[in-house]
């Protein structure tokens, strides 16, 4: 630090221009010199400050009025200390600077505390640390809780005051500071101080000056070799205090405060009144009683004042011992009621803070639980969200499911109708070109005299034209250029017209309108033509009709057929290869359908009944 200072000092006295970097410089030094030489500290935060005034630089403004604060809460000018202060929290708050801002809160809560002003001192404290804490900075927070704890013991909150100092205490291996050390360790002198533990308090005070003797020199180590001494005169070692004491007041005289030296004058007397010496310790109090009072120091005007009248009293100057008992009571009085006064404002504030502090927490537990609900109610959607696309999935693999299954009776209904078709083809066409094969070649062959050639010749046209109806029946039914139902009836009636009339055979062929719209399966349109066709045929061949009559309906969603002729009544067999009643039911049933004969009686016609359905 020594080297530093004079670095800083070298380049302020080698470079003399007015610029911000000077601020920045005489800041600096005044920091460095703040504790070891406090007034030129003070004259050099004050040229910083007027200097950035001038150049209206807010970060030295904000460092000069920081270290101002600090040298005037040192000589106990408070008021002033705490104008300074609050401006440096203004422009740290103003700049976004954390770690000036908690700075700038530690320092009030010192001027406050010195000053008496316990409540506005928790309240600085308090921000500072959530500051401090909010930084996670080792060292801040350290010095922040150390604070705090000197607002608990000035309230006599001993216990609060040590679990503050020993959260501090923790923390003096990150923070690497030996200033932090030494401040742990004589906060925890000053509560063994104030619990009559004069041993653990000199102890702890040792550790202080041994940790303040690294950065401090000997002026700024006065204040805590001070209490050394007192804790060695209240052990009794009244010699060794006295020692002390001399050579401590001498130090003070040159270089410390008056507050210094109105503490190191009194511990003299109290050394010399232990000792039996009233003339002595007369002399060394009434110094610190005139130096207190001319400093406004009433805890040590007290204290100068009860030796004196202890003093005066052993020397038998009655009058003058009890003007002096009668001063330290009134000091005694007004201190006492004051101090009661502002830790009744303390612990209002204290109160108001821990009221704050717990609706803060029960805003902060429903935020928790609002969370938490959020989260919840996330968790339930999602749960929903899995399940309906679960569902979703479910449905389509069922779909698949579906669609295959549709696809596969499909592809088997389609595989069946072309095994049908095959047979049919087989059965009628085949037979039929094997008949006109067999007939050409004993034609050829001259088997047939030629008499009869002319009637095999018919009989080979006539079964090469069924095969070329039969095949052009087959291609129709499997053509979906004709899969409407109005593509039907015209099959229908076209059928009719080239087997009917040619057998002498009237036709009336009728439909309901809504049929030619309807949609017709492939296997019900095939279906339906192959039993119409077969009707047909019957009734040519067996009815002996004059009339035929062809109807077409759509009853209950189900395709209708009707053919019905006035012949002889006869439900008679079947043509020969089993195309015949059994034959059209065996087709109706294949895609679900029925086929009935009704006979009207004796002479009066057969009808035949086809219900198919439509889907």
């Amino acid at each position: 630090m020594t080297v530093m200072r004079d670095s800083i000092g070298r380049l302020l006295a080698t470079q003399p221009r007015l610029d911000t970097q000077r601020v920045g410089r005489l800041n600096s030094l005044a920091f460095l010199l703040r504790t070891n030489a406090a007034p030129e500290a003070e004259r050099l935060a004050r040229q910083a400050l007027a200097l950035a005034q001038r150049l209206q630089f807010t970060q030295g403004l904000l460092d000069a009025h920081f270290n101002v604060g600090y040298c005037l809460r040192a000589r106990n000018a408070y008021d002033s200390a705490v104008y300074h202060s609050q401006m440096a929290l203004k422009l740290s708050v103003q700049l976004g600077s954390r770690y000036k801002e908690t700075r700038a809160y530690y320092n009030l809560a010192r001027v406050y505390t010195e000053q008496g002003n316990y409540a506005a001192a928790l309240g600085m404290s308090l921000k500072g640390l959530a500051v401090a804490r909010a930084l996670r900075d080792a060292r801040t927070e350290l010095f922040q809780l150390v604070q705090a704890a000197r607002i608990e013991l000035a309230l006599g909150e001993y216990d609060a005051a040590r679990t503050h100092v020993e959260a501090a205490r923790r923390l003096i291996p990150a923070a690497h500071d030996p200033l932090g050390t030494g401040y742990v360790y004589q906060a925890l002198g000053d509560i063994s101080r104030r619990q009559g533990q004069w041993l653990a308090a000199r102890n702890y005070y040792g550790q202080t000056a041994a940790n303040y003797g690294k950065v401090y020199n000997a002026r700024g180590l006065l204040p805590v070799e001070l209490a050394q001494a007192d804790m060695t005169n209240r052990l009794g070692d009244h010699v060794a205090a006295r020692r002390a004491a001399r050579s401590l007041l001498r130090r003070a005289q040159a270089t410390g405060t008056p507050e210094q030296v109105a503490q190191a004058a009194l511990l003299l007397a109290q050394t010399w009144l232990a000792t039996a010496r009233p003339d002595s310790a007369q002399r060394a109090a009434a110094r610190s009683l005139i130096t207190a009072r001319a400093a406004h120091l009433r805890l040590i005007v007290r204290d100068a004042a009860l030796v004196l009248a202890q003093a005066n009293d052993a020397l038998g100057q009655g009058r003058a011992a009890y003007r002096y008992q009668v001063l330290a009571s009134a000091y005694a009085d007004s201190i006492a009621g004051e101090e009661t006064r502002r830790r009744v404002a303390a612990l209002e504030a204290q109160a108001t803070h821990s009221q704050e502090q717990s609706q803060i927490r029960l805003l902060r537990q429903q935020a928790r639980l609002q969370t938490q609900q959020q989260e919840l109610d996330r968790l339930h959607y999602r749960q929903a969200a899995a399940v309906l696309i679960g569902g979703a999935w479910l449905v389509l693999a069922l779909a698949g499911y579906l669609l295959w299954r549709y696809r596969r009776r499909e592809a088997r209904r389609q595989e069946a109708l072309r095994t049908r078709i095959a047979a049919d083809l087989h059965d009628e066409v085949g037979s039929m070109l094997t008949q006109i094969s067999m007939q050409s070649t004993l034609l050829r062959e001259g088997r047939y005299a030629p008499s009869q050639q002319q009637a095999y010749l018919d009989q080979m046209a006539d079964a090469s034209r069924r095969a070329a109806r039969q095949m052009s029946d087959a291609v129709w039914s499997i053509d979906a250029r004709y899969d409407s139902a109005a593509s039907l009836l015209d099959r229908l009636r076209d059928h009719a017209h080239e087997v009917l009339p040619p057998a002498g055979l009237e036709i009336d062929f009728g439909a309901e309108a809504a049929v030619a719209t309807a949609a017709v399966p492939l296997a019900t349109r095939q279906a339906l033509y192959s039993i119409y066709k077969e009707a047909l045929h019957n009734v040519v061949k067996h009815a002996r009709a004059r009339q035929v009559q062809v109807r077409l309906r759509l009853p209950d969603g189900q395709l209708e057929l009707t053919v019905r002729d006035d012949g002889r009544g006869s439900a008679a067999a079947s043509r020969p290869g089993g195309q015949g009643l059994p034959n059209m039911r065996m087709r109706a049933q294949a895609v679900g359908g029925t086929v009935q004969v009704e006979a009207s009686g004796p002479a009066q016609g057969l009808g035949l009944v086809v219900r198919l359905p439509l889907r």
